[in-house]
């Protein structure tokens, strides 16, 4: 039996939630809220795949006891290991479209959207919480790129350049997508693949965080593609796992920035 210890159904949580529901999988889904910091058992945390994990944070998927991370190869596993309901075009050319937006969306995308996210909606909620709790949890972490993370969410001490390079980089994500689908349905090829997954799961949010970048005037094509999207089944399924009722507003503390982009 497939397990997933996952968070709210946003960005990286909600990539592999998506991929199980669209492959019918059947798994056991273990809920781990953004301060739940020991809700992993010791064996899983400490398992040497776990390592490979410098942020430590993200969906964690163990399959016959092998621990897995990382969402989007998360994603690439689930669809190697139960290829029945395959997520990726057959052809070179439509997997390594794949394999190229996977790149831009998790190192460029994906810190600016969760940098964005934490501003918006975790350090205001940290602010709520027991701060002496919050401080004890981030020093028992074990690397200094989880511990920067979550202490600058704790005091919200974004800078106003790394704000604003967010903004930057989401506008250039949109866009991409926006000039991507005009030959185009879908990011990689013909059909619904996990490059369309991996990109859904990061800009779904992004009508709540910059939503002067999205609409039929400003971004139509994109704005038709999230549409569809969210019309899925197993979409709606991966968003049912949600506990607070507001998953796109769920965030924690993720990669760090990337030099390029």
């Amino acid at each position: 039996m497939l397990e997933l210890y996952h968070g709210e159904p946003n960005t990286f949580s909600l990539k592999p939630l998506i991929v199980l529901h669209e492959k019918g999988l059947d798994y056991t889904s273990h809920y781990v809220g953004p301060t739940d910091f020991d809700a992993v058992p010791a064996t899983i945390r400490d398992a040497m795949e776990v390592q490979y994990n410098p942020e430590g944070d993200g969906p964690i998927l163990v399959d016959r006891g092998t621990a897995i991370t990382e969402s989007f190869f998360v994603s690439l596993y689930l669809d190697e290991a139960f290829p029945q309901v395959p997520l990726r075009a057959t052809d070179a050319a439509n997997r390594w479209r794949v394999l190229m937006w996977a790149r831009f969306v998790n190192e460029v995308l994906a810190p600016a959207v969760v940098t964005l996210g934490c501003h918006k909606y975790l350090s205001p909620w940290l602010k709520t919480q027991n701060r002496a709790e919050i401080e004890r949890a981030i020093a028992a972490m074990p690397t200094p790129e989880r511990r920067s993370g979550w202490t600058m969410a704790l005091d919200d001490s974004y800078s106003a350049e790394s704000i604003e390079d967010s903004h930057r980089k989401i506008a250039l994500g949109v866009k991409k997508v926006e000039d991507a689908l005009a030959s185009g349905g879908w990011l990689a090829g013909p059909a619904y693949s996990l490059a369309d997954i991996d990109a859904f799961a990061l800009l779904a949010p992004v009508s709540g965080l910059v939503p002067d970048l999205l609409g039929e005037n400003n971004a139509p094509r994109m704005t038709a593609w999230l549409a569809r999207i969210l019309k899925r089944p197993a979409v709606a399924a991966a968003f049912a796992k949600s506990k607070t009722g507001k998953p796109l507003e769920s965030f924690a503390p993720g990669p760090e920035h990337s030099r390029w982009g």
